[in-house]
């Protein structure tokens, strides 16, 4: 390392009014416990919301999220706010202490009159807290199946749980019961509650009725569509609103008939309805819409929404509405749903499946279904989505400063849409690649020389493509039909490693230029594969068979790592001095430092143990994308940095001194640079920086 002298090429004149100016500066700044492994990085907030309910006993609100829990499995968790929304915080991290959490997605809420609150998961069955959704347990004696879709309390206090192929619950004592007399279809989807009597919706068989003490009836007439996604009854029943598959049904007779209302939802999925006042509120696939008071008028309610999809409404009667998006979190209106303000502090339910960290530190963060979200090293905000309604498969930064990105994406008629794209400014802005025919997925991307791109593709397209003109346009170098490559890795010898589905593990000697298939060709799919220094392959899998797998001689002879806790390896980083991290599904993230031969659990500071993205920034640490719960990055550098060498050339020099200064001054807002000025790590970069820094000038 070379450390700046006076009496080298920098005139100690020059040099004393550097140190000078360096000094004279003083910013200060709050200090950052590093008391766990991993640090939040605040984002990227929002995802889908299921469930809305607000407790009466306390008006606190709680929320309940979905999100990717590892491959093709979902998870979710409850959030409550205690200020209409304003902040959230996570409050159900017992799901996962009992409950397998790929069984966790919220499906339902609901609190009793003496503020008991009840959650339905999508595999798990009840959840209940008991003080104020402090902590949660199981509530599932009898309860035949544990597959809710909703629940319910009735204004007599009573709890009812609807199932997807049990049908009713009702909650006796302790214990649950089956009520499904007269229930001809057991699909139950949701509740509502008129004088006297509970209306069920279900999947395929439309409304049942049930008057106390009675057996349920058919109460279909008028119906056209018989999937209910939702229920609403207005005080007394003398609305009842039926949100369908096709549209929007309305009873004022208590259910003996329905009729549609017609708008521009017609024909669409509704997913929930609400009065406020006298007008109808209702989330669809497309957006919401209010009505006017006889529900024959309808207009488009999303100014201020960025959302498409509207899951659930909430209105609480004291002026304030709340609609569940999927995938951008919870809304609030305060004027009867003319405009509407995002409020997701504090809210996760977003899965990032990639990650990168660019040179210049910034963090981009590739979601599933969700596009690209972008903060910087520092996590101090989070703007996005670019690429919307995209599931970002590949996330690379060449070695000249492009980041390159892909997605996985099938459109609903079909047809794939999976493209590479290019961005030159940081990731505010996207290009796509496209020359030849479109896959469904691009997964992975190297750079083997200046303005060299080659990227892997997957189903419909099944190929290694390279380019020469920075992707602008592409040949195929293929290892042929039916190798989908879900990763893509180059050694430093030039030679390529795809993982597929079902394929095995392919290599392409790149002097041979001939395909080679190392093994694993079974039912797994190989979602990661890293080569450290000394040239040994690891091969990270997707359950069915151990989660790592290593080869010591460039890919042949690949064997299971037998102490590797997991068959799931959705992620692997090598790190310069060959320790190995892996982010699991089911065992959080998982670390080596003897080559794969024994693993220790470095979890501390995540809520939930699976992990599908991690990435080494260039400011030595650890970044991983957690499953609903977005960013972390490792508290402390797990690449040894060199005070003050800023601009990352291994030297501290005039070019160092004079970022310093520019940082200090506001004037240079790089991230890298505002985070290697922070010599003191106390999280931020002030004059408590200066005699560090000075110091490392001196090489003191």
């Amino acid at each position: 390392m070379r450390v700046l002298r006076p009496d080298r090429q920098f005139p100690a004149a020059k040099y004393q009014q550097w140190i000078a100016s360096v000094i004279a500066i003083q910013v200060l700044g709050p200090a950052v416990k590093a008391d766990n492994f991993w640090h939040p990085l605040n984002g990227p907030t929002g995802g889908s919301i299921y469930a809305l309910v607000q407790d009466a006993t306390t008006g606190n609100l709680f929320a309940g999220t979905g999100y990717q829990h590892g491959y093709n499995r979902n998870a979710g968790s409850v959030f409550r706010s205690s200020d209409n929304g304003a902040h959230w915080s996570y409050v159900s991290a017992d799901f996962f202490d009992v409950a397998n959490p790929i069984n966790t997605r919220v499906r339902g809420l609901a609190v009793s009159n003496t503020g008991i609150i009840f959650a339905g998961l999508e595999g798990a069955g009840v959840f209940r807290s008991t003080n104020g959704g402090t902590s949660w347990s199981p509530f599932n004696t009898a309860l035949g199946d544990l597959s809710v879709r909703a629940v319910a309390v009735s204004p007599l206090d009573e709890v009812y749980a609807a199932t997807a192929t049990g049908g009713v619950f009702r909650l006796v004592g302790a214990n649950w019961s089956a009520d499904n007399i007269g229930l001809t279809n057991l699909a139950a989807r949701a509740f509502a509650f008129g004088p006297g009597y509970l209306i069920v919706g279900t999947a395929g068989g439309g409304v049942f009725k049930r008057i106390t003490g009675g057996n349920w009836i058919n109460a279909n007439s008028g119906l056209t569509d018989f999937t209910i996604n939702g229920l609403y009854a207005s005080p007394g029943g003398t609305r009842l609103l039926a949100c369908t598959n096709a549209g929007l049904f309305e009873s004022n007779d208590h259910a003996a008939t329905w009729h549609a209302l017609v708008g521009p939802f017609t024909g669409t999925t509704v997913w929930s309805a609400v009065e406020i006042g006298t007008s109808i509120l209702l989330g669809t696939a497309t957006g919401m819409f209010v009505s006017d008071s006889t529900g024959s008028q309808w207009t488009t309610a999303t100014n201020g929404y960025t959302g498409t999809v509207c899951r659930t409404l909430l209105n609480d009667g004291l002026g304030n509405v709340f609609s569940g998006s999927f995938h951008e979190g919870v809304f609030r209106s305060t004027d009867g749903a003319q405009s509407w303000t995002q409020q997701n502090d504090g809210l996760y339910g977003r899965t990032v499946l990639r990650l990168v960290v660019s040179s210049r530190g910034y963090v981009l963060a590739g979601t599933n279904s969700q596009g690209v979200f972008r903060s910087d090293v520092l996590g101090a905000t989070w703007s996005g989505p670019n690429l919307p309604t995209r599931s970002i498969f590949a996330l690379n930064e060449s070695p000249w400063g492009d980041l390159f990105a892909g997605n996985y994406t099938i459109l609903p008629s079909g047809v794939p849409d999976g493209h590479a794209w290019r961005s030159s400014d940081d990731g505010e802005n996207w290009a796509p690649l496209d020359n030849g025919p479109i896959p469904s997925m691009v997964s992975g991307f190297a750079f083997p020389s200046p303005q060299q791109v080659i990227c892997s593709t997957a189903w419909g397209v099944n190929s290694v493509r390279t380019s020469t003109n920075n992707g602008d346009q592409w040949t195929q170098l293929s290892p042929g039909p039916g190798n989908e490559a879900y990763c893509l890795t180059r050694n430093s010898a030039g030679d390529l490693f795809i993982g597929s589905e079902g394929h095995g593990v392919l290599r392409y000697n790149a002097a041979a230029q001939t395909w080679t298939n190392l093994g694993l060709a079974t039912l797994s799919q190989q979602f990661s594969i890293a080569i450290n220094s000394q040239g040994h392959v690891f091969v990270g899998n997707d359950g069915n068979i151990k989660g790592v797998y290593k080869s010591t001689n460039n890919g042949d002879a690949l064997s299971p790592l037998g102490s590797f806790p997991s068959n799931y390896g959705y992620v692997i980083v090598c790190l310069p001095n060959d320790d190995l991290y892996v982010g699991t599904r089911d065992v959080g993230i998982q670390h080596s430092n003897d080559g794969g031969a024994s693993w220790s659990t470095v979890n501390s500071g995540l809520p939930v143990k699976s992990c599908q993205a991690m990435t080494l920034g260039p400011d030595g640490h650890l970044y991983a994308g957690v499953a609903g719960f977005g960013v972390y990055r490792s508290a402390l550098p797990l690449v040894s940095q060199t005070a003050g060498d800023i601009d990352g050339d291994g030297d501290v020099d005039e070019l160092d001194i004079a970022i310093f200064v520019n940082v200090l001054l506001a004037i240079d807002t790089v991230p890298i640079h505002v985070l290697r000025s922070d010599v003191s790590r106390d999280g931020m970069a002030d004059g408590g920086d200066v005699a560090g820094f000075v110091a490392a000038c001196l090489g003191s």
